[in-house]
């Protein structure tokens, strides 16, 4: 119960902390920040920082999950899942991504500065706290685990907003709250690699399988520094941390074809990098309470005519057969099977044809009932996958054909369709055309998880104000980059990132919307 109330208490601390940060300083808080006793009590031992650790995963849980934030990021916008729903968010439903999703997950960065704060106290007060307070090396390891945690927080945000206000240091009383303005992509960036270096640098190998591959770990680390530095256009550096990690062979292999989906069941597979738990056993497992924005991501994309006691017979994000068959044009492509299930025959699906098949995305159906008997009270114990092997084969592939090794790129591809029993990538493929089908396989593998859209911005940086992309976009995003009805170029008023919540611009009048969303949001 003690690291219950620990991480309750320093939970709620970081909140009040990010309370004053981004909305104007309550005087009346001032005394009771300063007379905290969190300094003089919980900053002594492993224990203490273990339990502060605890808060920073379990609030980057709620951060990926709120409203599925994640999900609605990295997948909803490439328009590859669909919806019968017709609210006024539609728009990112269907792939037009011209009406924001208005969940406030997706929107409202508050849970992420939480994580940032928290890594900030530890970051501060770890290495003040005797080695003999620690087993041999954990003083290290979860040093590690801190500068790692705020590197994945900012990586998040600068993806999803890219302008984002930099806090490196922790809100320990109020008269540290400052309303800050945003920093650039660049410098969040910056901070991204160097922590993730650090991280990097303070944990071993050994760290891989005592965190279980469900803590920060030094491949974790690694794997984050390949993708920031593919948002940097570094990619000398992406191909050396993604080598660091393939050439790892006895702690990282593939999954066998026909059984990538066990990768959701099973933290531990040697494919898995760093994935988010969902335990029944150990409290992270989420059920169906009635609101769907709020559940796991199992209960928005299952049906009950497969799975009694889900909520809906059509799920409320699907895939149809044009979209179905689009992504996955190899008929002996066994994800086809693996990733997605037939449902039913719908009468009108979203191309008004009758009768077309339609298909629910089945890599999160592991749950448990706790009431067997009459198959209720069904929870979700799915991981959510940050980072996995064939991701960072897959990301190595794009940085090779940035840097014109057309040839190691295709064999990188081909590595993880071959996995899949899908035909190789033809010889000739190359340039423009390579990366574009480099960033579809990307999808084909990793659909649901979170990576498409993000891909695709990560291309879209890349651009420097000219007319012309590196890959197609009409290949990949059903919506224009290049403009909208009223003529106004989307990319240069950066449209393709998601607005900000108007309660962080109401409480920080140092910010302002992203071009794009003013007067739509």
């Amino acid at each position: 119960m003690k690291t219950k109330k620990i991480i309750c208490r320093i939970t709620t601390f970081a909140s009040l902390c990010m309370a004053l940060l981004f909305s104007a300083c309550e005087k009346q808080l001032e005394n009771v920040l300063i007379n905290d006793t969190y300094s003089n009590v919980y900053w002594k031992s492993q224990s203490d920082v273990e339990a502060a650790l605890n808060g920073t995963y379990s609030l980057f849980r709620r951060s990926l999950t709120t409203n599925q934030a994640f999900f609605v990021w990295g997948d909803l916008p490439i328009g590859k899942l669909i919806t019968n729903d017709n609210t006024n968010q539609s728009g990112i439903y269907s792939g037009n991504f011209t009406t924001p999703y208005r969940e406030d997950g997706v929107h409202n960065w508050t849970n992420w500065y939480r994580i940032v704060n928290l890594a900030n106290l530890l970051i501060k007060k770890i290495p003040d706290i005797p080695e003999s307070a620690f087993v041999e090396g954990q003083k290290k390891q979860l040093l590690g685990q801190a500068y790692f945690m705020r590197s994945l927080s900012y990586f998040y945000m600068t993806r999803v907003w890219g302008d984002v206000p930099l806090q490196i240091e922790p809100v320990e009383t109020a008269e540290d709250a400052v309303i800050k303005g945003t920093t650039a992509s660049s410098e969040i960036l910056d901070l991204v690699i160097q922590d993730a270096q650090k991280a990097s640098s303070l944990m071993s190998w050994e760290s891989v399988e005592q965190s279980g591959r469900r803590r920060a770990n030094k491949g974790a680390a690694l794997a984050l520094l390949a993708h920031a530095t593919a948002f940097q256009n570094d990619y000398a550096k992406t191909i050396v941390y993604s080598d660091s990690l393939i050439n790892q062979s006895g702690l990282y292999a593939l999954q066998t074809g026909g059984t990538v989906k066990d990768l959701f069941k099973t933290a531990t597979a040697r494919e898995n990098i760093f994935v988010v738990t969902a335990k029944d056993a150990e409290n992270e497992s989420s059920g169906n309470t009635g609101n769907l924005s709020t559940n796991s991501i199992m209960f928005i994309t299952l049906s009950n005519i497969r799975y009694t006691g889900f909520p809906m017979a059509t799920p409320l994000y699907f895939t149809d057969a044009t979209r179905y068959n689009s992504l996955y044009d190899a008929p002996a492509d066994l994800r086809r099977n693996d990733f997605f299930e037939q449902f039913d025959a719908g009468p009108v699906n979203a191309d008004n044809a009758q009768g077309v098949n339609r298909y629910s995305l089945i890599k999160y159906a592991n749950f448990v009932y706790r009431n067997a008997a009459t198959f209720s009270d069904v929870r979700a114990e799915s991981n959510i996958i940050i980072f996995r092997l064939a991701d960072i084969m897959l990301l190595k592939a794009e940085a090779l054909n940035y840097l014109n090794r057309d040839g190691e790129a295709r064999a990188a591809v081909n590595t993880v369709r071959a996995r899949s029993n899908a035909p190789a990538l033809h010889s000739t493929l190359s340039g423009t055309a390579l990366l574009t089908e480099i960033l579809k396989e990307r999808q084909r593998e990793l659909i649901g998880e979170g990576h498409a859209y993000f891909d695709i911005v990560r291309n879209i940086w890349k651009r420097s104000g000219s007319a012309d992309f590196r890959f197609n976009p009409s290949a990949l995003l059903p919506w224009s980059l290049g403009g909208t009805n009223t003529n106004e170029d989307r990319f240069a008023l950066k449209g393709y990132r998601f607005p900000i919540h108007n309660i962080a611009l109401n409480a920080n009048k140092e910010i302002t919307q992203i071009p794009y969303w003013m007067g739509r949001y």
